[in-house]
């Protein structure tokens, strides 16, 4: 389907350390994973959020101290230190160029931990950094007993005058983006989330999820039978479909802006670049750029929260080539954001992760050596192929050709062997067949996709130890004003309370 058609069924259907380590925060950490039939008797209250550590900086205390005036917190879901490493080794060996990320020298290193794993989801991550408080997976902003200690960072934001604005490459009602103002039980609630955002009213809204703003007598997933879009547009929003229609957005003449770019998650950078059908999908950087353009005209400044949220999805489906296009991707929006910061210098920039994704790792099996190279002229995602088999029935000479079109290259005899050892379109159930992984998610739908992310990594000597999250600390990079105030190894929850500190807001 060409983007033209794509755009008009939218429209019709109407996102290391090398600093100090001195002052880890004291937090109880839970014992193990926590059943989901013992989840109920899981304390009501929360580990406290890291408490401040000294500083030899002014704080909110001082009685010369200036708040910041703007903060821009940019995630990257799933972003470990390999995720940031492997794409920034991929240009360098490619193109002789750089991530921006590993450049910024002010660094910290959080633990991410939930109330009922030591692997947490990204709710449960979601709701420690914008809310700085520990809950159970699968939860956002809530405690098990339906209590919310604290307010989220959009609503304080938001209370003190600021705009606030979102940006994410997931659906806007997924579990990062809806850290910033939802509260339910549940992440899977995602037509509540819908609902939420409508009345927390942000100043900018860009991404994914059509949808769970439409009925579904509209091709929508609402049973309500309410078409939200209609109703920001009743709220005096200017909406907005496609890249051209984004960036023809007059920000001068626009006060609050809602984008809405895939009828689910948007696509994968590596797709969206070379896939007809997902080529009208604006990049994170350019929807950065527009949201900064918007919050800025507030003179008592903004919150802007961006993720990149699908460098996470990458990951889950072992894809190498989409893990380093979509950090590139987010790196860009970064870059945007350090651009804003150089004349903007009240404004304070913070990028991080919510969790690792995966267990990636530079070197496989008994190799010493990585290879990006083989990654260089792979065009599309392990999703694509994978909903082209699907979706065309393809097998034998099909699929062959499928993958030398995608990845101008042919699959050597011992990767045929492999990929057709079984039906294509099965579940990957069999512990035979994955000894190392028993039980994989909705990311591994079936042979096909569990196969060529095998070959595609293989082929890199890129490693994995999870179809899952992992449990291991993620970084933190910060610039501007206060950023002093991110260095350091804490929980976090810590980041939660440092963005208050640095806005003079007390907790």
């Amino acid at each position: 389907m060409k983007c033209s058609k794509v755009i008009s069924m939218l429209v019709l259907v109407a996102i290391v350390l090398a600093g100090s380590f001195a002052g880890c925060t004291n937090h109880t950490k839970p014992a193990g994973q926590t059943s989901s039939a013992n989840k109920s008797n899981i304390a009501a209250s929360s580990p406290s959020p890291a408490k401040f550590q000294p500083l030899e900086t002014e704080s909110a205390n001082s009685a010369g101290f200036k708040p910041v005036k703007n903060i821009i917190l940019l995630v990257g879901d799933g972003m470990g230190l390999t995720q940031i490493y492997v794409p920034d080794r991929y240009l360098e060996d490619l193109y002789g160029e750089h991530l921006i990320i590993p450049t910024i020298k002010t660094r910290g290193l959080i633990t991410t931990y939930s109330l009922s794993s030591e692997v947490t989801d990204s709710a449960a991550a979601a709701t420690a950094l914008f809310s700085g408080y520990k809950t159970i997976n699968h939860m956002i902003n809530e405690l098990p007993n339906g209590s919310v200690p604290h307010r989220t960072l959009g609503e304080i934001f938001k209370a003190e005058g600021k705009s606030v604005g979102i940006v994410t490459s997931t659906r806007l009602t997924h579990a990062t983006p809806a850290g910033i103002y939802a509260h339910v039980k549940s992440r899977y609630m995602e037509n509540e989330i819908a609902l939420q955002l409508l009345k927390f009213e942000p100043t900018v809204a860009l991404g994914g999820g059509l949808e769970y703003f439409l009925p579904k007598s509209m091709g929508g997933k609402r049973t309500d039978g309410r078409n939200l879009i209609k109703a920001f547009e009743k709220e005096g929003y200017a909406v907005v479909f496609n890249e051209s229609q984004l960036m023809n957005v007059n920000p001068e003449k626009t006060n609050k802006l809602l984008g809405v770019f895939s009828n689910s998650h948007m696509a994968f950078e590596v797709d969206r670049e070379h896939i007809p059908s997902d080529e009208c999908q604006p990049s994170v950087a350019e929807m950065t750029e527009v949201a900064l353009k918007i919050l800025s005209k507030n003179p008592r400044g903004f919150f802007l929260m961006v993720e990149g949220g699908r460098i996470d999805h990458a990951c889950h489906e072992h894809d190498p080539k989409a893990e380093i296009m979509d950090t590139i991707a987010f790196d860009k929006a970064v870059r945007v954001a350090l651009e804003f910061q150089k004349t903007h210098p009240d404004t304070l920039v913070i990028v991080t992760a919510d969790h690792e994704t995966g267990g990636m790792s530079v070197g496989r099996g008994t190799f010493y050596e990585a290879n990006f190279s083989a990654l260089k002229n792979i065009n599309c995602s392990i999703s694509y192929l994978d909903k082209q088999i699907v979706s065309k029935h393809l097998n034998g000479t099909a699929v062959e050709k499928l993958v030398e079109k995608w990845w101008h290259t042919r699959l050597s005899k011992e990767e045929e062997e492999l990929l057709f050892s079984h039906n294509l379109t099965s579940e990957v159930r069999d512990r035979n067949i994955l000894t190392d992984f028993p039980r994989v998610n909705e990311y591994v739908r079936n042979w096909a996709g569990f196969a060529l992310a095998k070959i595609e990594s293989e082929r890199a000597k890129i490693g994995w130890t999870s179809f899952a999250h992992t449990g291991v600390p993620v970084p933190v990079y910060a610039v501007g004003k206060d950023s002093q105030l991110f260095k350091g190894f804490y929980d976090n929850t810590g980041i939660y309370t440092r963005v208050l500190e640095a806005a003079g807001v007390l907790h």
